[in-house]
This record gives C-alpha cells, structure tokens and sequence, in this order.
C-alpha cells in the first residue's frame, strides 16, 4: 500500500519596502506582528531596506523583521528585490508609512484562493481614502487614466497594498523603477490571464518623515509606463485580446466581432459535443457552456477560467481526443495563423462524428476587401493579427481543403466579404 503525497505547505511572507522608516517601522512592525499572531498567520516579515541612513536596518532586525539589501533603484528595484529574494507561496506587500493598516493583511490573507493578486484598494466599493485634496485628486485622476486607456476593470492600480501567488509574479519581466511598477505588474499579469481582485481599504496619512516621490519626475515614469503597456495591452499576446474585441470601442471591430458570433452560434445549433480548437477568449464559451475550449497559450486558457468549464491546452496538429469525438467542431481564425499543412485539416476533421459538422473560418485572401481592412486594421491596432496571417486562403482553397479530407461543403457565410465561415458535414457511412 503506497501513502498519498502530503499537500504542498503554503508559505507567506511581508515585505514592507523602505529607505529611512526607522520611526514609522517601530509603530509598524508590533502591529503587524501582533495581527499576524491573532490571525493564526505564520509570516515571515521582511524589509527591504533601499540603503537607508537612520538605522531602519538596526530597528527592523529588532523588531524581528529580516532584513534584506535593496537592488536597484526606487520603490520598482523594491518590489523586484522582494519578488527574487523572498521564496513564498504568497508575498503581501505594505507600505512602512502608516497608511497602510496592518488588520488588512488578514482579508487579503483569506482572498488569496480567489485571486492570484489581491488589491486592497481606496476606489472600490466601500474603500476611503484620508489624503489631502491634491494627492486625491492625483490619484483619482491617474487611475482613471490608466483604467480607460487600457480597458483595465480594476479602480485602484497604484495601491501598493497587496497579496501576490508566487506563480503570478513568477515569470513577470518588470521594467520600471518608480512607483509605476504597480500599473505594470497589475497589467503584465492581467495579460498573462491571471484573476485580480480588490477588497476595500481605508487609506490613511502617512504618519511620520515624507514621501520619497518626485511628483513631475513620477509622472513622466507614469505616462512612459502607459505608452508601453498600451501597446502590450493591443497587442495579440494579451490573454483577453478577443474579449476586447468583442466589446471594442471601434465599431466596425466591435460589429465584426459579434457578427461572427452569430454565424458560429447559429451553426452550433443545438450540438451538445462541441469542440472549439484555438478557442483563445472568445464569448462562444460563455455563449455555449458545452463548447470545450482548447488553445495552445496557456494565458488565454487561464483566462477564461469559470466553474465547470472544460479547457485543455493543446495544439490543432495533435488533439487529444479520441476519433468522431464531438458533433461539431470549431476552427476559427486559426488556419491562417499557421504554416500550411495538410495535416491540420485531417485532424480537426478526425474529431468530428458521422453526421457532424466541421466549422472553418478565416479571412478570404481572394478578394480585394480584406487586404484593404488588413491594413487599415494594422494602422490602429500595430499590435493586432494582421502580422501574423502566414497563410492566405481564399474561398476556393479553403473549401478544396475541406473536400480533401472528405467533408461536404454545406453552408458559406461572408462578413463584408472579407472573412469566410464555411459550414461542412462529414458523411456517414453507407448502410450494409
């Protein structure tokens, strides 16, 4: 009899960056400790000390924090420090300046199997923040900003106060080195499909010394940082790219979009066994909760995380499912996004029952309308697909290629002529 694995042990860990929070720190730290004790919470507690020169290294170590050396500059080269150097399962981070009450680590503690990053937050609901009338306006003003620009449906991205998965931040490759750090990991991980959350926060004054921010100095970070996330957040490598188009504001995107939803939809019909290959985040699964969602990025898949969702990460040249598997079959906006191979087409049509129905669309190379779209959709959005059509199809060759694998072309829609759907059946056997 062999014994079951024990669970992997969860670890936490503080980390409250700072440079010169010697006083504040010997008000900080006994709370944190003490909150930490009455929420059964076993947390290791670190500085992450950026040189100071008022002994916050000597009172953090005898306040029981572990102290660690900042690399890099500002609060950026902080949180980086922290990420390297600390080896937790989850890392919550806090300001030294009191504004930050420490009896909010135990909510942030007790989200963390809901989210991957948790926000205690000023701006949602029930949130407040005591800050004179120029610093609020400031803040209120930035995150705006970045929430619209970026299409972002988070209130508050420059709340320093938050709980971290380990396997979110991971793999991050953070540039900033000022306070705009925040934007960037909350979007970078946004990309990268991982859930964020906020719970309400009371903002308090710092208590005592002053920030160590520039205002003008961090606004040039802050408006560098939106232009390059702008262009993360356009671009096809964002987990929710089709999302975002489904509910573009540019409307003929936005049209497009859900015009194609509804071929598809009314194709689907009543299938209960549908399987939708290169799925990304397309409404169609929550559109049709029986679809099977499979792609071979993993952020798009995390993405689209709900309950009772199946998704499976794979790629069209080898879908693991079994042979005459599904009713209907999904390739949409895939094909044209890899090399040509006849053995694409053979193995989606492999999946699909006697009887069952094979959906392929793609953008129609053949005639003058796409190309003219193609390039003015890559005027707006330089991010987008329009560079990454490797293979062009045209009516004509898509359907030969659906007749080749002995499929009978049923059904051809068009959107402004410029995207093909092509609905085909395959045959059932013969009767003996």
């Amino acid at each position: 009899m062999t014994s079951s694995p024990e669970p992997v042990r969860e670890t936490v860990a503080i980390a409250i960056p700072c440079l010169n929070e010697a006083r504040n720190l010997r008000s900080l730290l006994p709370k944190v400790h003490k909150v930490l004790a009455q929420s059964g919470i076993r947390a290791e507690v670190c500085v992450i000390d950026g040189h100071s020169r008022d002994r916050t290294a000597v009172v953090a170590e005898s306040l029981g924090a572990r102290v660690i050396p900042q690399r890099g500059s500002g609060y950026g080269g902080a949180i980086r420090t922290a990420f390297e150097e600390i080896d937790a399962t989850y890392l919550i981070t806090i300001d030294a300046d009191g504004s930050h009450p420490p009896a909010i680590i135990k909510y942030l503690y007790a989200a963390r199997h809901e989210a991957e990053v948790v926000i205690a937050s000023r701006w949602t609901a029930q949130g407040h923040a005591d800050m004179p009338l120029l610093r609020w306006l400031q803040s209120r003003v930035l995150n705006w900003v970045f929430r619209e620009v970026l299409t972002l449906p988070y209130r508050d991205l420059s709340s320093g106060y938050r709980l971290y998965s380990r396997r979110a931040v991971a793999d991050l490759k953070l540039e900033m080195s000022s306070y705009a750090i925040l934007q960037e990991i909350l979007v970078k991980a946004h990309c990268n499909g991982y859930k964020i959350r906020e719970i309400p926060l009371h903002y308090f004054p710092r208590k005592y010394g002053h920030s160590h921010a520039r205002v003008w100095r961090l606004g040039c970070d802050y408006m560098r940082s939106l232009y390059r996330l702008w262009g993360l957040r356009t671009s096809v490598a964002s987990a929710d790219y089709d999302t975002q188009a489904f509910f573009s504001r540019i409307p003929l995107q936005r049209w497009w979009q859900r015009r194609r939803y509804r071929i598809l939809m009314r194709y689907i019909g009543d299938a209960l066994r549908v399987l939708d290959t290169g799925c990304g985040s397309t409404q169609l699964l929550n559109g049709a909760p029986q679809v099977v969602g499979m792609d071979i990025l993993r952020g798009k898949l995390r993405f689209m995380r709900r309950a009772g969702r199946r998704l499976v990460q794979a790629s069209v040249l080898d879908i693991p499912f079994r042979t005459e598997a599904f009713e209907v079959v999904i390739s949409s906006q895939v094909v044209e996004h890899l090399p040509r191979d006849d053995r694409i087409f053979a193995e989606i049509a492999r999946c699909v029952e006697p009887g069952g129905v094979l959906i392929v669309g793609t953008v129609d190379y053949g005639r003058w309308i796409w190309p003219v779209i193609e390039r003015l959709y890559g005027l707006l959005k330089p991010q987008g697909y329009a560079e990454e059509h490797i293979t062009h199809y045209t009516r004509a060759t898509l359907e030969g290629n659906l007749r080749r694998v002995g499929l009978r072309i049923e059904e051809v829609s068009t959107i402004l002529g410029g995207e093909i759907i092509v609905k085909a059946r395959k045959p059932e056997p013969l009767a003996q």
